[in-house]
C-alpha cells in the first residue's frame, strides 16, 4: 500500500468520524432542548402545585379554624418543595451534562464560535442579548424560597399550637 492510499483511508476515516460527531451534536442539542422542556413543564406544575396549597392554606382569607389542617398543607407544602429541589437539581445537571457534550463536540468539529450554539464558545451573542442573566439560578431559588416560605409557615402554626396547648395546660389546669 502507497502513502496516497493510506492519506486517502485516513481522510475518509476522519470524514466519516466527522459526519459521526455531526450526528451526535444533533442528538445532544435535540437532547438538550427536550430536558429543558421536560423542566419547564415540571416547574410550572410544580408552582401551580404550590398556589393550590396556598389557596387550601387561606380557604375564606384567614387560616383554617382548625390548626391541624394548616400543619398538613404546611408539611405537604414543605415536602413538595424538597422533592421539587432533588428532581431540579437532577434535570438541570442533566442539561449542564448535554451543554458539556455539545460545547465539546463544536470544538471537535471546528465549528467557529460565532455560529456555535453552545453558550461556552459563542460567548458574544450570549452577553448581547442575555446579559448573562441565567434562569437556572432564578428556577433554583424559587424553589429554594418555597423551602424557606411553606418551613416558616409551618413552624409558625406548630408554635401556635404549642404556644396554645401550654397556655390552656397553665391557664386551664389540663
Amino acid at each position: 500500500m502507497d502513502t496516497s492510499e493510506t492519506q486517502s483511508k485516513e481522510k475518509r476515516f476522519w470524514e466519516m468520524y466527522d459526519s459521526q460527531l455531526s450526528s451526535q451534536l444533533t442528538n445532544a442539542i435535540n437532547l438538550r432542548s427536550s430536558q429543558d422542556q421536560v423542566l419547564w413543564s415540571i416547574f410550572g406544575t410544580f408552582w401551580a402545585a404550590n398556589a393550590i396549597l396556598i389557596v387550601a392554606l387561606f380557604p375564606n382569607g384567614d387560616l383554617p379554624p382548625n390548626p391541624n389542617v394548616g400543619i398538613v398543607i404546611e408539611s405537604v407544602g414543605f415536602f413538595m418543595c424538597l422533592i421539587w429541589y432533588s428532581i431540579q437539581n437532577r434535570a438541570l445537571g442533566h442539561i449542564k451534562r448535554h451543554e458539556a457534550l455539545i460545547a465539546k463536540l463544536e470544538s471537535r468539529l471546528n465549528i467557529d464560535p460565532a455560529y456555535a450554539v453552545s453558550p461556552k464558545l459563542n460567548t458574544e451573542l450570549y452577553k448581547k442579548f442575555l446579559n448573562g442573566c441565567n434562569a437556572r439560578t432564578v428556577m433554583s431559588l424559587s424553589s429554594v424560597v418555597g423551602v424557606i416560605f411553606w418551613l416558616v409557615a409551618l413552624s409558625i402554626s406548630l408554635l401556635n399550637t404549642s404556644i396554645k396547648a401550654i397556655l390552656c395546660y397553665f391557664l386551664l389546669g389540663k
